[in-house]
């Protein structure tokens, strides 16, 4: 696993001072005084705030500021999800490798993320000379759908075409669920056994070049496969995963396993920005299939890792590396969010809730980054 450098953005601190001005010039704090004409009753993480009316005058400045909120929420819900599955994670595969439940006792989500992702790094560190572990990388797709909606609201006058998905899928691959035949890669992950003939990334589970099989497979795989089937020639196969390829039968809308491109039309930066991280917060993430071989007498220990790190793995090498993508880019968009109200409305202030979830979402992810690393060092 590459290493990753911690975020530290020096500037959010001194942002969150200077954008508190307006709540302080009240003399009163929102709990002290719930008012909606000093306070934030909008900026709710986890739902649509893009038809909120932030009673900003100028209707563009109003969908503009109603983008990089949603955003905000967005991403930070993102974050603060990714450090509590890790640590519900962590924590249950120490455990169940014979660790004590109450070793940890801390009501803080990083510290308790921390802490347990180390029991867990200690208690396979018992037994890991007596194993080998493989695993293919994670997969995530990113929606169009979700990306092109964000950028129809920058722009009010209606007249922005975003571009199709597959012409701004420049990065990735097209991938597509396909009720009918695929051809070229089905994919599968460690909970998902798809339909193959061909390579196989992860296991085998049937023929392996005419031998019977239940794990990896240099050759060609007939049969199921646990992870990524990349089909022979032009063969078409019934696909239960993602097909990227082509499909014969009704498929889903495509989404792309890279970041889209930026939108034909020319957006706001801040706005484009807000959008791009929208849809990368809602990037749907295979977790990937992990083999393990070792001594049966390892066989409890072994099926406790390969419960637990697909979705370990998934969040190191994949989600938190999709959130660091696109946390600077946030922090600016947070950054300049007073810069057109001019004293409009009650946005101002939702500006400050705002900040606090991107400095808790920059924490997050770098306890996310450091704690899963050291899963996955743990292991190679």
């Amino acid at each position: 696993m590459e290493t990753r450098t911690p975020i530290r953005f020096t500037g959010l601190a001194v942002a969150l001072g200077v954008i508190a001005g307006p709540l302080a010039m009240t003399g009163s704090s929102c709990d002290e005084n719930p008012l909606a004409a000093v306070c934030c009753t909008d900026y709710k993480p986890g739902t649509n705030m893009l038809d909120v009316d932030w009673g900003i005058s100028d209707a563009q400045e109003n969908a503009r500021f109603a983008v990089a909120i949603q955003a905000i929420g967005d991403f930070s819900g993102a974050a603060t999800a990714m450090v509590t599955d890790l640590g519900t994670m962590c924590r249950n595969m120490a455990v169940e490798l014979g660790e004590d439940p109450k070793a940890v006792d801390t009501n803080d989500p990083g510290q308790y993320t921390t802490e347990w992702c180390q029991k867990a790094v200690d208690q396979i560190a018992t037994f890991k000379g007596n194993i080998t572990i493989t695993y293919q990388e994670p997969q995530c797709s990113f929606s169009a759908e979700v990306q092109a909606g964000c950028e129809g609201h920058c722009d009010v006058s209606g007249s922005c075409d975003p571009g199709t998905v597959d012409v701004r899928c420049t990065g990735g691959e097209l991938t597509v669920k396909c009720e009918g035949s695929c051809s070229g890669h089905c994919d599968g992950s460690a909970n998902v056994a798809v339909n193959c003939e061909g390579a196989c990334s992860g296991s085998c589970e049937g023929q392996c070049d005419g031998t019977a099989s239940s794990g990896s497979c240099a050759g060609t795989c007939s049969g199921k496969c646990r992870g990524s089937c990349e089909i022979t020639g032009g063969a078409m196969l019934d696909c239960d995963g993602e097909c990227r390829g082509s499909c014969m039968g009704t498929a889903t809308a495509p989404k792309c396993t890279g970041e889209l491109d930026p939108p034909s039309c020319d957006l706001d930066a801040d706005c484009e920005a807000s959008c791009k991280a929208s849809a990368s917060a809602k990037a749907e993430c295979t977790p990937p299939a992990v083999e393990i071989e070792g001594d049966a007498s390892f066989a409890a220990q072994i099926a406790v890792l390969k419960k637990y790190l697909p979705g370990i793995i998934t969040i190191g090498e994949a989600r938190a590396d999709i959130l660091l993508t696109n946390a600077q880019a946030m922090v600016s968009v947070s950054g300049n969010l007073s810069a057109a109200l001019s004293g409009d409305g009650k946005a101002v202030f939702c500006i400050i809730p705002a900040a606090a979830s991107i400095a808790d979402a920059v924490d997050n992810i770098n306890v996310s980054l450091t704690a899963s690393g050291a899963v996955v060092a743990g292991i190679e």
